[in-house]
């Protein structure tokens, strides 16, 4: 696969430059966690290989500027309270449809990344001479896919609806994480432990809906420590940027576990783009996990469209894939009346996906860090995992993969 890798020019952010962290790659021999004893044999396809796997992953396929929040971005969120919301989202409705769309990523599925991935494979087998062989499952227990439900509450409505929610899901059999803004409004911590018993996590959703965390190196150096500690106080490790407004190697040094900040593709988003990666992935001492589903606000608000079609269609592909259902809901949208009838319909559909791991965001990336750091040794065709924590950790045949499998 061809592909000519656009350099990266990104300003230094306030600290070095994107942190390498030991064992945490993004390769494609570390992504297929195939035997080491086969690591000599194609080293020579590791190394560039994730090169180009970062091209799409760190969104390096774009120009430098769009890499980062739009320069008008500080101004909107000035006036923005003085807009009436069905007005705002009139106008934003507009500003998308008459956006130029460029031609990468397609949406709502964009098959590049894992198209390479593939390719690598096939290659990879052709220089060990051979037609099959083991690597590590990409979930727990080789479960076939994997589920995950976020929610991003942006308001004291979207607080107040979380418990119908949470409930419907839970009569579903999942449990799901909530992203909230720490500075925007009062929080009654109070009332989310209840939650947290129950077994729902909740992340930092910025400190409010504000565009500047990223909006400059001196935004950032201010808030980034407020941020922290505020996520520290109530032991939160998640993150994801408020409008995923991002730029990747600040993300990196931020003292979270995961974040959540970008798609796999998104065109509709105030900073478009995508990982094309509907998996987990390293980002500096972070596991990203890219939400894979179109969000609620963009097909209620913005696109006017039946948001259930195209959710049913998008997780039926995913999981085709083997990959990761990652959706990013609101209650302020979809929290009440045939919205929330909507995502009830969509959880019934879900818990109906066999072998499906239904994972927090923690637990995700828990469980690639732990797979990350197993190694698959294979004698006389029996495999074995080597690692200091192999829980989870299953060698299966390739030719088992629903990866391989779907064309």
């Amino acid at each position: 696969m061809a592909l000519t890798v656009a350099q990266d020019i990104t300003p230094a952010p306030p600290e070095d430059a994107m942190p390498h962290i030991r064992g945490a790659r993004n390769d494609a021999f570390s992504f297929w966690k195939l035997p080491e004893n086969w690591r000599a044999t194609v080293s020579s396809m590791i190394e560039s290989s994730e090169e180009l796997a970062e091209h799409f992953l760190f969104e390096r396929y774009l120009p430098e500027a769009q890499r980062r929040p739009p320069a008008g971005i500080g101004a909107y969120y000035r006036i923005k309270r003085l807009i009436p919301e069905s007005l705002r989202h009139r106008a934003h409705s507009l500003a998308v449809r008459t956006r130029a769309r460029q031609g990468f990523p397609n949406w709502p599925c964009e098959s590049a990344l894992i198209d390479f991935w593939r390719e690598w494979l096939r290659t990879c087998l052709e220089l060990v001479n051979t037609r099959q062989a083991w690597h590590i499952a990409f979930w727990p227990d080789a479960k076939r896919c994997c589920i995950v439900l976020t929610h991003d509450v942006e308001s004291p409505i979207g607080l107040k609806r979380i418990d119908a929610m949470a409930d419907m899901e839970e009569r579903y059999g999942f449990r799901s994480a909530w992203n909230l803004p720490l500075a925007q409004f009062p929080i009654d911590w109070n009332h989310l432990a209840g939650l947290q018993a129950r077994g729902f996590e909740f992340g930092a959703h910025g400190l409010s809906h504000d565009g500047r965390l990223f909006r400059s190196a001196a935004d950032f150096r201010h808030l980034r420590p407020l941020l922290e500690r505020a996520a520290d106080e109530h032991r939160l490790t998640g993150f994801r940027a408020p409008s995923t407004l991002r730029r990747a190697d600040w993300i990196a040094r931020m003292a979270f576990d995961h974040d959540s900040s970008f798609s796999d593709t998104d065109p509709y988003e105030p900073q478009p783009g995508g990982t094309c990666s509907i998996f987990p992935f390293h980002l500096g001492r972070i596991i990203e996990l890219p939400y894979t589903m179109p969000q609620d606000h963009t097909l209620i608000n913005l696109l006017h469209r039946d948001p259930l079609q195209i959710w049913t269609l998008k997780a039926q592909w995913i999981a085709a894939c083997g990959g990761m259902v990652l959706l990013l809901t609101h209650p302020d949208y979809s929290g009440s009346g045939c919205r929330l009838e909507q995502y009830d319909e969509l959880l019934k559909r879900l818990a109906d996906f066999e072998g499906a791991w239904r994972a927090l965001p923690s637990e995700v990336a828990a469980w690639w860090r732990r797979r990350s750091a197993m190694q698959l040794w294979v004698d006389n065709d029996i495999p074995h995992i080597d690692a200091a924590d192999t829980a989870g950790g299953v060698a299966v045949r390739l030719d088992s993969e629903a990866l391989t499998l779907r064309r």
